[in-house]
């Protein structure tokens, strides 16, 4: 347990509609803060996604008015009108009501990856994969998900709660809840595909009725009104093809782009339709993989990303580019990525081995220790360390001594907010 003063910038801590919660418990070398609003409780498992969870207060403020309660309660859509529904919802269950695993990175530096792992994964999986979009497992009579189907007859049952054929008659094209979610987003400053919980429910009502036409949609963009030009103040910026394209658009300009790396076709398939990556990040990943110019080892990244089972995962995966990309710029053109473990490395033509390390706080644990003491590892001539956040002063002394070349509190283009001053050791 740190002091949360300690992690990330004073500014951050509290304001309009929102308080930090004073100490922040770092797991998995990530720390985990508690946010408290008007609305419900929120966890935010790093100090990026506390960063963003606060970016988003200015459109949960405006989702959660009067005058949109209003408008969904006169659109029939009671069960989502009320805050204090959503309030009971996520300080009932609020780890199950955020994406992100309680062990922060922690998996990412376990001792091995499992290479028959990685081979069930391209040999199998990929293909069980393609199998299962062959038909809808819910809309099939013996489907494997139609037994979870409500077995209110659809006549008794309110519109938003029917089954998706049902709903799929309300949307004909993409003038319909995709686009309508988008262009509220957008006119927050949120991602659309965001997971905060709170403001995800709110986002799906009203695009629900604004493209089943209970709403329209200048009306619906009227009521998201305040903060969209200052919610992305400490985020990533949202790509603006994620906001005005279609995710199966994205999802193909993506392949283009990933297939000019990286030539393995069932690895590029593998990721682009594997869920943990929304089209925000995985259009985030792309885009920095193809700009780095690797001369080989895309397919061994590919297969460490593949690994990420939550957003905070996903976001470690992304940031490491990131990390790499700001250290190197040009300098990583020709380089290849080098598996290690389960951490993806990178190898320059001038042989600097660099490993990114977009964690908010390393500290030297026997776990850490063993990590960096592995063959293929501390072994190496050149070696540099980047790291996104800070390492305890027992870790700087410990890998200093290795030889290691330390590079800590990266700060690359929307890094998360750190905090200035020295943390306890």
């Amino acid at each position: 347990m740190l002091p949360a003063a300690e992690l990330v910038a004073p500014a951050l801590l509290a304001g309009p509609g929102y308080r930090v919660e004073a100490r922040a418990e770092v797991r998995g070398y990530q720390a985990r803060f508690r946010l408290h609003t008007p609305w419900g409780e929120l966890q935010a498992e790093s100090v990026e996604m506390l960063a963003i969870r606060v970016g988003e207060m200015p459109a949960l403020e405006a989702l959660y008015s009067e005058s949109v309660g209003e408008t969904l309660r006169a659109s029939g859509l009671e069960a989502v009108a009320a805050p204090v529904k959503a309030i009971a919802n996520v300080a009932s269950h609020p780890v199950q009501s955020v994406v992100g695993l309680p062990q922060g990175v922690l998996r990412y530096f376990g001792e091995r990856l499992s290479k028959l792992g990685a081979q069930a994964r391209k040999l199998g999986h990929r293909i069980d994969e393609r199998i299962s979009h062959e038909g809808s497992p819910y809309q099939e009579v013996d489907g494997p998900l139609a037994a979870t189907r409500d077995p209110t007859p659809a006549e008794d049952r309110p519109w938003w709660d029917k089954p998706a054929r049902e709903l799929g008659r309300l949307i004909k094209n993409e003038a319909g809840y995709g686009k309508a979610r988008r262009e509220i987003a957008e006119r927050l400053g949120v991602d659309p595909y965001t997971s905060n919980p709170l403001l995800k429910e709110r986002l799906d009502a009203l695009a629900w009725a604004a493209s089943s036409g209970k709403l329209g949609i200048n009306q619906a963009l009227a009521l998201a009104t305040g903060g969209a030009s200052e919610v992305l103040g400490y985020v990533q910026q949202v790509d603006r093809l994620v906001l005005t394209m279609a995710p199966e658009d994205v999802r193909a300009r993506n392949e283009d782009q990933l297939a000019r790396v990286c030539a393995d076709e069932e690895l590029r398939y593998a990721f682009l339709h594997k869920g943990t990556y929304t089209p925000t990040l995985q259009t985030a990943l792309v885009d920095l993989l193809v700009g780095l110019r690797p001369a080989g080892g895309c397919e061994a990244f590919l297969e460490t990303a593949l690994m990420a089972a939550s957003e905070v995962e996903a976001r470690f995966v992304v940031n490491s580019l990131r990390l790499l990309d700001h250290y190197l710029r040009d300098e990583a053109h020709g380089g290849h990525f080098v598996p290690v473990g389960a951490l993806p490395a990178y190898l320059t033509r001038g042989g600097e081995f660099v490993l990114p390390l977009p964690v908010d706080y390393l500290s030297w644990t026997p776990q850490i220790r063993q990590w960096f003491d592995r063959p293929g590892i501390g072994d190496r001539r050149y070696r540099t360390l980047l790291v996104s956040g800070r390492l305890s002063p027992r870790s700087e002394r410990m890998l200093t001594r290795r030889g290691w070349s330390l590079v800590p509190h990266v700060r690359y283009a929307g890094a998360p907010p750190y905090v200035a001053s020295p943390v306890s050791p």
